[in-house]
């Protein structure tokens, strides 16, 4: 059964000819009466009662009418849904992020809705480990995260910038650190650390391996956000990636001195599942924004005084 015989069908059907079906159509009325007889052939019943001079529907074919119409109809649909979804007008994404990507995230995403508000997006702020979890049951197209938490061979991931680990407090609270902090200064300072588990944590402890440093930890949190706001309100600092802080006002960062600081952001997809046109969209969005990003970073860090 093909679309262009049902076609045909219901054309004929609601003309009640075979002549004003052709001209309608622009087919020729033999090829319009041999694939219908096709149809009623699969189908094993007539649908069409014919004389010299008339056509009409059989007992069949009346029953068989309206459900041609829907199928037609819903082919249209069908249609009509994917070039919605070409031009993105319609469709879902599902993005993840650690709480260190906030600021990024929430540029593109207002970014992203302006370009294309039909597409419904779900957003997922959470822990590396959730979100690779979240990965693997394909309830995420898209996750942004530092690059060792996803590094295996069931992700596809992509760079997006370099950055560190670094010593964050209120501005001024961290005078006299310089251009980067050694590890064993680390020390100094009362702590509010994320909690063990979230990368930055995670990082920190592989600086700290074989370092014999007793780091002064008064408070752990499991929320960036939160962890941010104690520390921007007493004379505790913090350990993060410097793009915790990115475009929020009354902190300084100063990099920890220690290779296994580095930190890089990436997204990353599920290797091997398809990536919507809106994934990519978003991934245009995301790297003019990060792009943007790194340049103030490079300006703030270039004007940070040398002590």
């Amino acid at each position: 059964m093909e679309l262009r015989q049902l076609k045909y069908f219901v054309e004929v059907g609601r003309l009640g000819s075979f002549s004003l079906a052709s001209k309608t159509l622009f087919i020729t009325q033999s090829t319009i009466s041999q694939q219908i007889q096709k149809l009623e052939e699969e189908l094993g019943v007539e649908l069409l009662t014919r004389d010299t001079r008339h056509v009409s529907l059989s007992d069949y074919g009346q029953q068989f009418y309206p459900c041609a119409v829907q199928v037609l109809e819903e082919a249209r649909a069908g249609v009509e849904r994917i070039r919605d979804v070409k031009a993105l007008k319609v469709g879902t994404l599902s993005i993840g992020a650690t709480y260190s990507f906030g600021p990024l995230l929430r540029r593109t995403v207002q970014d992203f809705y302006k370009q294309f508000p039909h597409i419904r997006l779900n957003l997922v702020i959470t822990s590396q480990e959730e979100l690779r979890k979240r990965m693997l049951d394909r309830e995420l197209d898209l996750a942004l995260t530092y690059k060792s938490p996803l590094e295996d061979d069931r992700f596809e991931s992509h760079l997006l910038f370099h950055s560190r680990l670094c010593l964050i407090g209120r501005i001024g609270e961290l005078a006299g650190c310089g251009r980067e902090v050694p590890v064993r200064d680390l020390s100094r300072f009362p702590l509010a650390l994320p909690s063990k588990g979230l990368q930055a944590r995670d990082t920190l402890e592989d600086v700290l391996f074989a370092q014999g440093v007793e780091l002064d930890i008064r408070l752990e949190i499991n929320s960036v956000p939160s962890l941010l706001e104690l520390v921007a309100n007493s004379p505790l600092v913090t350990i993060l990636s410097e793009e915790a802080i990115q475009q929020v006002q009354g902190f300084e960062a100063i990099p920890i001195a220690h290779p296994d600081g580095r930190m890089d952001g990436c997204y990353h997809y599920l290797k091997g599942a398809y990536h919507k046109i809106a994934a990519q969209k978003f991934v245009e969005i995301l790297n003019e924004n990060n792009s943007l990003n790194q340049s103030f970073v490079q300006v703030s860090a270039s004007s940070r005084p040398s002590i």
